[in-house]
């Protein structure tokens, strides 16, 4: 458990580090790619139980919407900077319910992350004719 309050604490100083120094990533969709398979198997582990993993899982989360929050920063995108605190914050609260071991509490905590994903896409995310996305100016 030690271990795992080690690893959350150096993700976090280092999320702390990309926003204070990052301009954002020249492409959005390496984290968004990210964000999503993490979000996944944040909610398998949430559902099996596993308050080490769904602890670390929510972790990266908040690590990749920083990154997330610094792109949108050099875009000037202030509603997509907005969802991706949020979610940095929601990712907090499940880290606090994993540690604690409430996976109710973690799954609630859990819920807003995947459910804002739709609403910043449809806005920011733009559909290339390959299939793959790019962000979206607005």
């Amino acid at each position: 458990m030690r271990k795992v309050s080690v690893l959350i604490g150096i993700c976090l100083l280092v999320a702390l580090a990309l926003t204070l120094t990052a301009q954002g990533p020249p492409d959005l969709s390496p984290t968004m790619k990210d964000v999503g398979a993490t979000n996944t198997k944040l909610n398998m582990d949430i559902m099996a139980g596993s308050g080490a993993d769904v602890a670390a899982d929510a972790a990266k989360l908040q690590a990749d919407f920083t990154t997330a929050m610094g792109f949108f920063k050099a875009m000037k995108a202030q509603d997509a900077i907005d969802m991706a605190k949020a979610n940095v914050d929601a990712a907090g609260e499940v880290v606090k319910a994993a540690k604690a071991n409430n996976m109710d509490a973690a799954k609630a905590a859990a819920a807003p992350i995947g459910k804002s994903c739709k609403s910043c896409h449809s806005v920011h995310r733009e559909t290339l004719p390959d299939k793959t996305f790019k962000y979206k100016a607005q």
